[in-house]
């Protein structure tokens, strides 16, 4: 039940810092596409796919139990160059999502919380390869496994209590500040492409962006989550959720990270959602608060 979910999740949270056993928090699927490199390289990624699941789904990276339920994710990566001596060039999508409520129970649907592509991995990989998880040690790959791990559970955390995600984004935060003292760190360092690992944990950790945290909560709890029992409420909060995270970047930062990545990730979302709104008109106010998708906006206007 819901609720049981956020109140276990919470005292959880208290726990902190506190050794128990808990489970793994992903279940991880990952895709390779590879027609971009010659067939000789092949064969060394024969079991990459496999090698990089069992990472993530086996790998323990926060304190959360998540009352044993695991954050259902996806990697897809394509492999875009590689040399004769197993370094590869990748562009990676990172998804993951969470279940819908309807009440207090879990429905059969889930809403996409996260949404990345990221055009900077570079690593190093041999067939078997061991792969350690070290908060004091960056390594190219595995230190991006764990930088959208821990990207992952923060946001999901987020959905169920407000600034709930802070240690895992502290997390990612010192991945990434570790990531800048390695050969890696071009990967790493603010990019001007409206994407970077370093400018959305800049802000996530920022008090700037609580407001956008908050407001993240709003949209999923008090308005997803409201959706089947209590549409119009639902979809009031959720505008008003829209429009304050639209504020910050209106008032604050017009590039944003974490506002660009909200609106990629749950555009189709609030497009859909807003077929059942009284007021057509509110289409137009979504297209001026997500210009980048306004036409996905006005093509449900129509419908």
């Amino acid at each position: 039940m819901k609720k049981v979910k956020v109140a276990i999740l919470f005292f959880i949270l208290l726990l902190i810092g506190t050794p128990f056993l808990v489970s793994q928090e992903l279940n991880c699927s990952v895709t390779i596409h590879t027609e971009s490199i010659q067939s000789a390289q092949l064969g060394y990624l024969r079991s990459f796919s496999q090698d990089i699941e069992r990472y993530m789904n086996n790998t323990r990276f926060s304190s959360e139990d998540l009352d044993g339920e695991k954050i259902q994710c996806s990697l897809d990566i394509s492999f875009t160059t590689a040399t004769s001596d197993n370094r590869y060039q990748v562009q990676a999508v990172v998804l993951s999502q969470r279940p819908i409520y309807i009440g207090n129970d879990k429905s059969d649907r889930s809403t996409l919380v996260l949404r990345i592509m990221d055009n900077s991995w570079n690593f190093t990989y041999t067939p078997n390869q061991r792969m350690n998880h070290d908060e004091m040690v960056f390594d190219p790959l595995t230190g991006f496994l764990d930088f959208y791990a821990y990207l992952i559970i923060g946001y999901d955390l987020e959905t169920y209590i407000p600034m709930s995600g802070s240690p895992c984004f502290q997390k990612a935060l010192n991945t990434v500040q570790l990531a800048a003292n390695s050969a890696a760190a071009k990967d790493w360092q603010q990019s001007s492409s409206g994407y970077s690992k370093f400018g959305i944990t800049d802000e996530l950790s920022s008090v700037k962006y609580n407001a956008f945290r908050t407001a993240f909560n709003n949209y999923h709890f008090d308005g997803i989550d409201l959706l089947t029992t209590e549409k119009q409420k639902a979809l009031g909060n959720m505008l008003t959720a829209i429009a304050s995270i639209n504020d910050i970047r209106t008032r604050q930062n017009s590039s944003s990270v974490v506002v660009k990545q909200f609106f990629d990730a749950k555009y189709r979302e609030i497009a859909e959602a807003f077929q059942a709104y009284p007021d057509r008109s509110v289409y137009e106010t979504l297209s001026n608060y997500d210009q980048e998708h306004r036409s996905t906006y006005q093509e449900w206007k129509t419908k």
